[in-house]
This record gives C-alpha cells, structure tokens and sequence, in this order.
C-alpha cells in the first residue's frame, strides 16, 4: 500500500510540477537543457526530493549548461563581426586611397599597390588572426580574454577544437586519441573554470 501511494504520489508531484511551470517549461534555453534526460531526471530528483544537494546540483548543472551556451553565441559572433570587419576595413582603405592605389611598390617594379592588396599572399596574410585556431584571437571581452589564458594548455586545445573547429566531443576524442568521457569530463572542467573567473573577477 505504501509503495503504490509513493510511486503514485510521485507521478503526480512531477505532473503537477510540469503543468503549473508550462509556460516557463516552453522557454528555448530551458526546453532544450530538459531535452537532456539526465537533466530532466535531475529536475524530476528536485520535484520528488527537494533537499539543498539536489537542488544545488540541478542549478549548478544549468547554470554550466547556460553557459556553455552564452559561450558558444559570443564565440560565433565574434569570429563572425571579426570577418565582416575585416571586410569594411579593407574597402574603407581602398575608397580612401584610390590616389595612390596604382603606383608602383618598387622603383622599376610594374607590381603596383592595387596588384598587392588583391594578391592571394597579402590576403592570406592578413586573414591569419580570422582564420586562427587560437580561441583568444577571436575575444573582445576582456575579462574572457583573461580567463581563457588562466586555463591549461589542453584545456585551451579542447576548447579550440570544440569552437574554433566546431567538434563534438565525440571527435575531439577521436583526435585526442582519449575517450569520450574524458573529453566531456575536460571540456565540462573547463566552462566550470572558465565561468567562476569571470563571476569571480
């Protein structure tokens, strides 16, 4: 009689809590961090026993979640304004000095500066620091900046091959020659640390 009451009163707790919280439930960030079962079963663990320890885990497991996300969209951007900016200041160079665009670079050299400027080798010169696989060379903000350089060397790599090179954990394993499990056990590790420097100053 007990055992049903329990496993009943459960259910029902869960389902409640899932009908009263819909409309948040619906929420982009939070829907896709519940299509996670193991976040889902943390959220059912909360509902169904709300002490201090299963809510502090559940919240810690969202906030790096949440973060991981943040992190993802500012990398993204960042390293898709530092290409369109590349662009503009490039065109802002040549509108600015259409004067001098066609004069010779050398004395007796038929290169002129135009000819330079739209050469493969100054292109790929400039575009090293867009194309970098260095995570650093694509921040703006300062304080994220600062943290990646707290981190280790490996720790830098991974995030490397997981932003800069767009793969899963699956991949990197594969390329690290390391489990999956410990490269999601690093790549977790280092969002943590990477989130309590700049929460932390």
């Amino acid at each position: 009689m007990g055992d049903v009451y329990s496993s009943s009163s459960i259910n029902q707790s869960v389902e409640n809590y899932l009908t009263k919280f819909e409309k948040h439930l619906q929420n982009p960030v939070i829907k896709s961090f519940l299509d996670i079962q193991e976040n889902m079963d943390l959220l059912v663990d909360v509902i169904n026993n709300p002490t201090n320890v299963s809510k502090k885990k559940l919240d810690d497991t969202f906030r790096e979640y949440y973060f991981k996300i943040r992190f993802t969209n500012y990398l993204s951007k960042a390293i898709y304004f530092n290409a369109i900016n590349f662009d503009k200041k490039v065109n802002l160079f040549l509108d600015r000095n259409k004067s001098i665009l066609d004069s010779q670079l050398k004395e007796g050299d038929n290169l002129t500066l135009i000819d330079y400027l739209v050469s493969k080798e100054w292109q790929e010169g400039q575009e090293v620091w867009i194309d970098s696989s260095n995570i650093a060379d694509h921040l703006t903000s300062y304080s994220l900046y600062k943290a990646i350089h707290l981190l280790t060397e490996n720790q830098r790599q991974l995030l490397n091959l997981a932003y800069i090179y767009d793969l899963n954990d699956s991949e990197i394993a594969i390329y690290l020659n390391k489990s999956q499990q410990a490269v999601s056990r690093s790549h977790k590790k280092a969002l943590k640390k990477l989130r309590e420097i700049i929460e932390n100053g």
